[in-house]
């Protein structure tokens, strides 16, 4: 035990007072600092440079219509555009281009018949709606019409087209709605993570065998002592880095309490505590998996050149379980089987069972199994690990193939037993 602890204050060490990782950790509070103040402090000197008056920094959606009446055209558009002034215009189609392209306009409407108009816009954004509402406002002044035609009054129609709905959503579980935001940037945080200090134990592996510097150290230490310090030396200088950006981050966030941060960047920062363990908890057990296998392949390598061949399939399986929650997330699917086969294996397990605990209604006991099971996996990559490390840092050459790893795993352990 003695040697593991003393290996892992030397990694630990050695990572932490690494040139490139104090720069990168230092860049990345920088960033997380900036992200967080700079889209308000823009939105605040954008309401800051325009008028004194507030009716000027409203912005102008000028309607050309000769089918719908000035009363009807004004409601339906300040209902889905109260931000903005409605100018009813008879100015012809190129006129309304030249004033939306030189900005007098947000954008122009014409209406040439009932059912038909024409959008004129300087960018057709694909995440506007300003072209989506279009469509819900001409049917609703169409029906207006039609029903005026037939004896009911404007305002009854529009009473009847848009009534006052009060819906009161009660959620017997999980409400995905105000936690999916805090989930994805968390998912996308731990992938990022495990991948990053993963390799940086592959890399330290690749230096050290490069060096001749691991015959010495397999001479002095049991090759369990070796990765597992290697493993939990790494991981503590990543945490200490996550620590470091997520108290830059809280302390944006507490900086920018004045109203100078940006509303839809503080859903990113308002996490439940709840959510934070989960995130603690299946992020460390993650690493471990990804940093075992990836520390006992890197073993293999006798040059730095060779490291990508062995790991590209770890980071390949870990992408790809990354990009399959991705996806699932913005589905209905989350509690299909799918997901839940994936919350129990390897690799997947602790992306997989996060994203249960934090978006679905999970049960105690399903949460308590996947934990044991996960760390026994853990335990048993940490033994299979050690004893392909003790064999792959003495060998150098042309790589191995799979079942040659296998043969002389087998190898090892008949002679252990003899």
């Amino acid at each position: 035990m003695k040697q593991m602890l003393k290996i892992l204050k030397f990694e630990y060490l050695n990572c932490v007072k690494n040139k490139a990782f104090i720069i990168i950790t230092v860049v990345l509070m920088a960033a997380v600092f900036l992200v967080v103040l700079i889209p308000g402090i823009i939105s605040g000197l954008s309401s800051a440079g325009g008028t004194d008056d507030e009716e000027g920094t409203k912005s102008i959606i000028a309607v050309n219509s000769s089918v719908y009446d000035d009363k009807t055209i004004r409601n339906e558009f300040s209902a889905f555009y109260p931000e903005c002034d409605i100018k009813i215009t008879d100015e012809n189609m190129e006129s309304l281009k030249d004033n939306v392209n030189n900005g007098e306009y947000l954008f122009a409407v014409y209406i040439d018949e009932e059912l038909s108009c024409s959008y004129i816009t300087v960018n057709n954004s694909m995440f506007s709606e300003s072209g989506r509402n279009l469509y819900d406002i001409i049917k609703n002044m169409y029906c207006i019409k039609y029903l005026g035609e037939h004896g009911i009054a404007s305002d009854e129609a529009e009473k009847l087209l848009n009534p006052e709905i009060t819906q009161n959503t009660i959620t017997t579980g999980t409400d995905q709605t105000k936690n999916f935001l805090p989930v994805y940037f968390l998912m996308c945080v731990s992938f990022m993570a495990v991948a990053t200090y993963g390799q940086l134990v592959a890399q330290s592996v690749v230096t050290e065998k490069n060096t001749r510097a691991m015959e010495l150290l397999i001479t002095c230490a049991k090759p369990s002592h070796l990765i597992f310090g290697k493993v939990i030396g790494s991981g503590l200088a990543g945490l200490t880095q996550l620590t470091l950006i997520a108290l830059t981050g809280i302390a944006s966030v507490s900086y920018g309490s004045d109203g100078s941060i940006n509303e839809f960047m503080s859903q990113y920062f308002n996490i439940p505590v709840l959510t934070v363990i989960y995130f603690l908890v299946f992020f460390i057990i993650g690493y471990f998996m990804v940093a075992f296998l990836l520390g006992a392949l890197a073993s293999f390598a006798s040059k730095s050149e060779d490291l990508n061949t062995l790991i590209s399939p770890v980071i390949l399986v870990l992408s790809v379980v990354y990009i399959v929650l991705i996806f699932m997330m913005q589905s209905e699917n989350l509690g299909g089987s799918v997901l839940n086969v994936l919350s129990y294996m390897p690799i997947s397990g602790p992306l997989a069972m996060f994203v249960r605990v934090s978006l679905t209604n999970v049960e105690v006991w399903d949460i308590c199994l996947s934990l044991v099971l996960q760390v026994a996996e853990v335990y048993l990559l940490g033994m299979l690990a050690a004893a392909i490390y003790k064999i792959g840092v003495l060998m150098y050459g042309n790589l191995p193939k799979p079942h040659e790893i296998i043969k002389l795993l087998k190898m090892q352990k008949e002679r252990q037993q003899h």
